[in-house]
């Protein structure tokens, strides 16, 4: 863990592509499948791949409020998403008795798929690339400037919660200090967290209108989807 001015001259000095990260883009690792984006489990496991191997592609960067966000709801999503496999399982079953009903049954037994091996596979993603971030420790000031976006009611605090707005003001902080340091490379802020950040029109290719400003003068570049990151940072064609 480290300040946000140790990060930034580490990061600036080896002119590493950044990407800060979200809590909800870790916890939609769990349940990717039943939200019918199964497909982005594989980009995950690439966007790991490479921040394993080649390290230099890309810094991930959390804050510590994200890895305490992450222990505490990890076990609820994991229950959501057991919940969409039992769920299933019920609904196949019901369509092989529906053709038993009419006399006309399907010529194999049907299947289950409640496998909690399946979700503790996915949450350990989760994990893994959480575990390749470098963390940044609590900033007093940007906890305060949070707490002002609260009383403001200014997004992405306008439904009164801080913690969207912590994640906010150190990664702006972050980005600022880097740029600050000469850093060149990209900053990326990845979010799935659609009703505070994302654009009112052009949805997760860019941040919403009343944070545009606060985004561009720190440089951070905000998206809502993994492969639009991804294709930013070069590791998509």
């Amino acid at each position: 863990m480290k300040t946000i001015a140790e990060a930034a001259t580490e990061i600036a000095a080896a002119q590493r592509p950044v990407l800060c990260l979200d809590t909800c883009v870790l916890l939609d690792v769990i349940t990717l499948g039943n939200r019918g984006q199964a497909d982005q489990i594989g980009l995950n496991r690439r966007l790991l791949d490479v921040v394993v191997t080649t390290p230099e592609r890309v810094q991930l960067v959390v804050n510590d409020l994200i890895d305490w966000e992450w222990n505490q709801r990890r076990d609820d999503v994991k229950n959501e998403a057991m919940t969409w496999l039992v769920e299933t399982d019920k609904q196949i079953a019901q369509i092989h008795r529906a053709r038993e009903e009419l006399l006309k049954p399907l010529p194999f037994e049907a299947k289950t798929y409640t496998d909690p091996q399946l979700i503790d596979d996915l949450a350990a993603l989760g994990q893994a690339i959480l575990g390749q971030a470098l963390v940044l420790k609590q900033d007093t000031d940007c906890v305060l400037k949070a707490i002002e976006r609260v009383k403001k009611k200014q997004r992405p605090s306008h439904n009164k919660q801080v913690k969207d707005s912590i994640h906010l003001e150190t990664y702006l902080q972050f980005s600022r200090q880097l740029r600050d340091k000469g850093h060149t490379a990209g900053r990326f802020f990845l979010s799935t967290n659609a009703s505070d950040f994302w654009h009112e029109t052009y949805g997760a290719k860019g941040a919403h209108s009343e944070l545009a400003n606060d985004m561009n003068d720190a440089g951070l570049t905000f998206l809502g989807r993994l492969p639009i990151v991804m294709k930013a940072l070069g590791i998509l064609r």
